[in-house]
């Protein structure tokens, strides 16, 4: 368990500010579900992690969502780059001949349907072990209002929280969408919060009386103004492997 949450970290741990991440959106139909994840967590984390002792990527990891929230994607398949030249000269990095393959003896291409692929510039973090993680998914009316609120006033309050064990929540992170982009391309920003446990990640969505000091700092936050609608949707996904 420790070397999984070890993994599970490098989303965190390996991000700097103003990385590059994409985050590819598919679906996989429940009979193929087992072998997309053997496939993709056998084979093709292994030629990710070529790439990543290369110096082409990051890292990579493959998120589940838990149980069905709604839109028809259940995989988040997640690449870190240090730049967006390297992000956007990556498609070379999946060669299976790497590992000694076949790409159709390992091709998920078949049991999986990519319904898009996002990139998101990585603006702050608070690193921490986490195997669950809440994608909080906002369009703020004020993007630069909603980045630097949380930079400035809710990252230190959630990083105060939890090295004072308040929270279960362990990790935080924050990324603004670079592309696609307009009007109706959804989310425009994303924030994240990880926890040890899908219970403690459940927790966290239920609804509870608010302690004085988040009511306290509610009082200052202009979030009603930058983000009137709040968040247009909250999944919880499972992390199934990283490579770093």
């Amino acid at each position: 368990m420790k070397k999984l949450f070890f993994l599970l970290t490098c989303f965190l741990s390996l991000t700097a500010f103003g990385q590059v991440s994409s985050f590819m959106y598919v679906k996989v139909a429940p009979e193929n579900r087992a072998e997309f994840e053997r496939l993709e967590t056998t084979y093709w984390a292994e030629i990710a992690q070529k790439a990543i002792d290369d110096g082409k990527m990051l890292s990579w990891g493959l998120l589940r969502e838990v149980g069905i929230s709604g839109p028809p994607s259940n995989y988040i398949i997640i690449n870190i780059f240090k730049d967006f030249e390297s992000a956007t000269t990556a498609n070379g990095i999946w060669d299976p001949t790497v590992i000694n393959m076949n790409a159709n003896d390992i091709s998920t291409d078949d049991i999986k349907e990519v319904l898009a692929v996002h990139y998101y510039q990585i603006e702050e973090v608070i690193q921490g072990n986490s195997k669950f993680s809440i994608h909080n998914y906002a369009r703020p009316v004020n993007l630069e209002g909603f980045v630097q609120e949380n930079i400035n006033m809710w990252k230190p309050f959630i990083e105060k929280n939890i090295k004072e064990k308040k929270t279960e929540q362990v990790n935080w992170g924050l990324g603004t969408r670079v592309y696609p982009q307009g009007a109706k391309s959804g989310a425009t920003v994303f924030t994240r919060d990880g926890f040890a446990t899908l219970a403690d990640a459940m927790e966290a969505l239920s609804y509870k009386t608010l302690p004085a000091d988040f009511q306290a700092l509610l009082k200052k936050s202009k979030m009603a103004e930058y983000d009137p609608e709040g968040f247009q949707w909250r999944t919880i996904y499972e992390g199934i492997k990283w490579v770093n």
